[in-house]
């Protein structure tokens, strides 16, 4: 078992749930913690968990959650720019959220909108809110993104990132049996620098990455 984003062999335990019987695993190289991909939810399984969520443009509250996305991106908005919203769930909101700034965002997601063809396309910039922790291999998915985004294009990750092994114990994020990997303020160092990234905010659950004109991929 090696780590679903950078690959590397080596891992330590970080936590057990003994009550559940998952296992997490954190990478010395990236810091990723991910859990046991034994205790993974089966594909029909995970789906009907997605289908229970209310996140609908008619949720006031999943409204507000969403709301700090766009305050982020607005500064690098400009009329007529071309958006992915990447794992958008089966209730779509953030295009129409970015509505009001002229801009067009298409929406992807595996198990609700999935035109595999927005995969083949580049964009000016691309959403993954609240979808990173569901990734099974988010190193594939990471590249996957990077390969869409324009040169100069922006990556808005939003995802809450892990404590330290003394409060992971009661950290709720982790117990949704559909989140499987947590990244760290180190991960998203080692993101940066494996795709060339230049990170233009990190603050809590939200960063804003810029692709670079020239990497050393």
């Amino acid at each position: 078992m090696s780590c679903p984003l950078c690959t590397s062999e080596d891992k330590s335990l970080y936590f057990r749930d003994e009550r559940r019987l998952w296992s997490y695993f954190e990478c010395p190289v990236c810091r990723l913690v991910y859990r046991d991909p034994q205790t993974y939810l089966q594909q029909g399984e995970e789906k009907k968990r997605y289908e229970t969520h209310n996140n609908s443009i008619e949720n006031v509250g999943y409204v507000k959650f969403l709301s700090p996305v766009v305050d982020v991106l607005k500064p690098y908005l400009s009329p007529g720019l071309l958006g992915l919203d990447f794992g958008c769930g089966p209730g779509p909101i953030l295009d129409k959220l970015l509505e009001p700034h002229h801009v067009v965002v298409k929406n992807f997601d595996p198990y609700f909108f999935n035109n595999r063809l927005l995969l083949t396309e580049t964009f000016d910039f691309i959403t993954c809110t609240e979808a990173f922790e569901h990734f099974y291999n988010p190193g594939l998915e990471m590249e996957k993104l990077y390969s869409m985004l324009k040169p100069d294009g922006l990556l808005l990750l939003m995802t809450e990132p892990y404590p330290d092994q003394s409060s992971f114990n009661q950290w709720g994020y982790r117990t949704d049996n559909t989140h499987v990997c947590f990244l760290c303020d180190e991960t998203l160092q080692w993101m940066e620098t494996k795709w060339g990234y230049e990170r233009l905010y990190s603050k809590g659950r939200l960063s804003l990455f810029k692709k670079k004109l020239s990497t050393t991929l």
